[in-house]
């Protein structure tokens, strides 16, 4: 057994050399590999002087290790990410859940009651984070949770079986192409909104993430076209959508929104004060 502090040096020292992170961002990695292996909260682990690690620990770390220097995200490694204090399952068919998502949540929590009964729908669902989440908070609600690919939809369904919801299905559905007409109380959206000609897809990381759930046609707007422009279609009376987008497409979607005569059309900021969600009724 070599002790912990030791390890956790050389993983750090490892990440900084070989990635090119800085010491911060590899401290960030390390802990995150050391609760991963160790299946204990960082904080405990740090608390805990006495931590020794086995050897089949070490033989775990090797492994992460060494695909990490591949550029593959940890992500990806672990098949496992936390979003809004849960822990869902992913793999490389769906895209790694962000921070910059839990806004969504934020909006709709602050909007809508606990108790309230709706039909929620959350288009492109990818891993289902933002449905299973809602689904988890609106026990009286019904959630489904939409995709075009077959091999995200298991990922989702893997989700939804680990929280044990009953209010939670999946649909196989380009967009709304197979849902049925004005039956939404809401409709929630993280699509594809990047150009497919911008230098952040060039981002090594990204290469191991589905291009179909990062890029868009038209300069990053076609699928948010798409969903904003059909969801009156789709939604009830005072029905409301709420759709994340880049941080410099804002004045674009707003007017995406009022050309679809949406009505009291809101742009919201995230924590990094960038307006990152739009966001109207019909």
């Amino acid at each position: 057994m070599r002790k912990l502090s030791l390890i956790q040096k050389e993983i750090t020292s490892s990440l900084v050399k070989n990635l090119g992170l800085s010491y911060r961002e590899s401290l960030i990695e390390t802990k995150f590999i050391l609760a991963y292996v160790l299946r204990k909260p960082y904080v405990q682990i740090y608390l805990d002087k006495s931590i020794d690690l086995l050897k089949n620990h070490e033989v775990d770390i090797k492994n992460i290790i060494s695909q990490r220097l591949q550029k593959k995200p940890l992500a990806y490694i672990f098949k496992e990410w936390d979003f809004y204090g849960e822990t869902f399952c992913i793999n490389e068919h769906v895209l790694i859940p962000r921070q910059d998502t839990e806004l969504l949540i934020d909006l709709v929590l602050n909007k809508y009651k606990r108790e309230i009964k709706m039909n929620i729908c959350d288009l492109g669902t990818g891993s289902g984070i933002i449905g299973i989440t809602l689904a988890k908070h609106y026990n009286n609600s019904q959630v489904l949770l939409c995709d075009i690919s077959k091999e995200a939809l298991l990922i989702t369904q893997n989700n939804i079986n680990k929280f044990k919801l009953k209010n939670a299905k999946t649909a196989f559905s380009d967009w709304y192409h197979k849902l049925s007409k004005i039956q939404f109380d809401l409709i929630v959206s993280n699509p594809p909104y990047i150009d497919i000609d911008d230098p952040f897809l060039k981002v090594d990381e990204l290469q191991y993430e589905p291009k179909a759930a990062l890029f868009s046609e038209n300069k990053g707007y076609a699928d948010i076209e798409m969903i904003v422009n059909n969801a009156p279609n789709y939604l009830k009376e005072g029905g409301q959508l709420m759709v994340e987008h880049g941080y410099n497409q804002s004045n674009q979607v707003k007017s995406i929104f009022a050309k679809a005569k949406f009505l009291s059309i809101k742009q919201h900021l995230d924590i990094n004060s960038k307006i990152r969600v739009t966001s109207g009724s019909i």
